[in-house]
């Protein structure tokens, strides 16, 4: 044992080296999508394919033979779709459905991160019916079986429910954290729930069964095989398939190990015990009867798992080293046909589906199956079929190539290139004024400065009005003018100009301009603002006749896909333009604070202290000031409750400054009072001495 864990370990390394060192043909990943086929016991007709939108996840309903969308739902207040699942929801016990026992309708069981179900009508295109209340985490799978729904929750709850009455019949709580995958036995009594382990549970008796230690990342794929004797398993970042023996004394270690080349983002398994799993380089392995029982030593076992026993690679005609890849793949259910695949290229936005065959005539997969296939190049206008093509080579299209179109920018056009040639003949080239001059085009052309002789230039430097642009527009439709057409374009700024050249336009032209315009958009995206005006004013004024053409919707079904596949980072660009205004707001917000404070720090610099303006002294005459420096008897930056209690506590420097001018008044006063005093007792002293002599 030690040994082999040794052996297969050097073995990873080896392997690990060699890829580092190999150089990929085709760097494109492929992404996993969230999705499922119906047809339960049949082929597939349809593909419910989740898609990211503007406001939330969108479930689009796909037709496998043409390839063109039959329905879509748009979640409500942008919800996000986490698993989806076909079934079929039994009809309502109505007057008229009784006498048609076993009515009932094909849904698709959709589990919401909310933690709510809703079962999607594709015929209706409508939520027929809502499952809530029984899960409070995200719904991460939804399995039909036996006429009931199963539902499970990332917390590791498995809910069985009646759909006809919308309620939860029983609940398993197996406290798995983070689970991701959910099979139910065709009995409705066992159920296997995945993260990166796998256990079973007896639903009835709330008890585990049996548990198998799994992969090392969360399982994403899980799947029956040989009539439920065994289960399929695939894990992200994972290379490699495990196949596991379901029965209950089974070893708790995989049956076998299926490698590839890299990492494996869908597996499905047949009725006869095959395996195919679709890679992330987008390749195709398959696996021939693997399933069923445990294969004996042979050369295509190794150390680190079986290699496939069939390669399935799609080449592009452009270039046979690029490999286009598979996007999905599916086994056929019936019987007799069980080596057929379907396989699913192209884009989400353009599916392309085609059945392929892998046996061989000895009834063994083929063991390398390349293909040739033309790149998908264009998403928004529609590829003309073989028969078109030969209808219009046999065709002689009208053509005014030779013709010449008269119009007012045509004329003044001539006349100015006429006035040239007069000029040149002389050997004297006119000016620049007398050219705007001889551009007689009316009015608008006043003050028109041009710079070249093009009919698009100077159809650029005017301002046209609506009727004239409806003219050109015309023309240029007509005889495939693509540098008049881009001079209409132009004006695009114009909104009342574009909304009645559109409306004048006769419906003749519309859906060719349309069909300009969407090339456009397809070949230079930077040019949406420019064109958008355009589509959204023709399909807005010209949808009564738009509506009446019986192939609009594969012309236009192109260009809202491609619309749809832009907005897919919408949502994201929102959370990065909030996450940038956030940064700003608080960038702003600091450049404020910092301003104030250093406004503040300015004021407080620039307040200087106190000085009195005049200073008295007692010694001093009442009216003559002090030529002395004045000594200071208050400053504002010195704390007077430090003098001992002044007694000026709480009053403002005003009063303190008419207190100190009061009491030097009254001290003034009093020595007025004592000089008038000795005065006057001198002169009383004086008479006194009169009297006695």
């Amino acid at each position: 044992m030690v040994r082999k864990t040794v052996n297969r370990r050097t073995s990873q390394s080896v392997n690990a080296n060699k890829k580092a060192t190999k150089t990929p043909i085709n760097t494109n990943k492929v992404e996993r999508w969230t999705c499922a086929f119906d047809g339960g016991s049949s082929d597939a007709s349809s593909l419910a394919l989740v898609r990211s939108g503007i406001n939330g996840n969108k479930l689009r309903i796909i037709d496998v033979l043409t390839g063109t969308q039959r329905s879509e739902y748009a979640g409500e207040g942008g919800a996000k779709i986490k698993s989806v699942a076909w079934g079929q929801l039994p009809g309502s016990h109505t007057e008229k459905q009784r006498k048609k026992p076993g009515t009932s309708q094909v849904v698709v069981a959709i589990g919401l991160q909310s933690g709510a179900i809703l079962m999607y009508s594709p015929a209706r295109n409508s939520v027929v019916k809502t499952l809530e209340g029984s899960h409070s985490s995200q719904v991460a799978a939804v399995v039909f079986a036996s006429d009931m729904l199963f539902s499970l929750d990332i917390n590791g709850n498995v809910v069985q429910w009646d759909i006809s009455t919308g309620k939860p019949l029983k609940q398993l709580k197996t406290e798995m954290a983070m689970a991701h995958g959910l099979l139910v036995s065709s009995d409705a009594q066992r159920v296997v729930v995945s993260s990166h382990r796998i256990e079973m549970w007896d639903i009835s008796r709330q008890s585990r069964l049996q548990a198998w230690p799994g992969h090392t990342s969360t399982i994403h794929s899980l799947l029956w095989a040989a009539d439920e004797a065994a289960l399929v398993s695939a894990a992200e970042s994972d290379r490699h398939v495990h196949v596991w023996d379901a029965s209950p004394d089974a070893a708790a270690r995989p049956r076998a190990v299926l490698s590839t080349d890299s990492e494996i983002l869908y597996v499905d398994v047949s009725p006869s015990g095959s395996v195919l799993a679709v890679a992330e380089d987008g390749i195709l392995y398959a696996w021939h009867q693997v399933a069923v029982a445990q294969r004996g030593n042979g050369s295509s076992h190794n150390d680190i798992g079986y290699t496939a026993d069939g390669i399935v690679k799609i080449l592009s005609t452009a270039n046979p080293a690029q490999t286009l890849p598979i996007l999905l793949a599916r086994f056929s259910l019936v019987t007799g046909n069980e080596s057929n695949v379907l396989v699913v290229r192209g884009s989400a936005t353009k599916p392309l589906f085609e059945t392929l065959s892998l046996a061989d005539q000895d009834g063994q997969f083929e063991k390398e199956l390349t293909l040739s296939r033309e790149p998908q190049s264009n998403l928004l206008i529609t590829d003309k079929t073989e028969a078109e093509k030969q209808l219009a080579a046999q065709l002689n299209p009208y053509s005014e190539s030779n013709a010449t179109v008269t119009d007012t920018v045509t004329e003044g056009v001539r006349k100015s290139q006429q006035a040239a040639d007069e000029a040149m003949s002389v050997h004297k080239m006119p000016s620049l004024a007398d050219r705007i001059k001889q551009l007689s085009v009316g009015n608008d052309a006043q003050g028109v400065s041009l710079d070249s002789s093009s009919p698009s230039a100077i159809a650029a430097s005017l301002k046209l009005t609506a009727g004239t642009l409806v003219r050109v527009l015309v023309q240029s439709l007509h005889t495939s003018d693509q540098e008049m057409l881009e001079t209409v374009l132009s004006n695009s700024a114009r909104s009342n100009i574009v909304r009645d050249t559109v409306l004048n336009l006769p419906t003749a032209y519309v859906l060719p301009f349309l069909q300009q315009v969407f090339e456009r958009f397809q070949t230079t995206p930077s040019r949406a603002t420019q064109l958008l005006p355009w589509i959204r004013n023709t399909l807005a004024l010209h949808s009564s006749y738009l509506v009446s053409i019986p192939s609009l919707i594969p012309q236009l079904s192109g260009f809202y896909q491609g619309i749809e596949a832009r907005l897919e980072t919408h949502q994201n660009l929102l959370k990065l333009s909030g996450r940038l205004e956030l940064a700003n707001l608080q960038i702003r917000a600091r450049s404020h604070y910092e301003k104030e404070q250093a406004k503040q720090i300015r004021e407080a610099q620039s307040q200087t202290t106190m000085q009195p303006i005049n200073v008295y002294r007692e010694e001093e005459d009442e009216f003559t000031l002090s030529t002395e420096p004045p000594t200071p008897v208050w400053r504002a930056d010195e704390s007077t409750d430090d003098e001992g209690g002044s007694g000026n506590e709480g009053v403002s420097e005003d009063e303190q400054w008419k207190e100190g001018s009061g009491d030097e008044d009254e001290e003034m006063a009093s020595a007025d009072s004592a000089s008038d005093s000795e005065s006057d007792s001198e002169s009383d002293s004086g008479s006194d001495l009169d009297g006695l002599e």
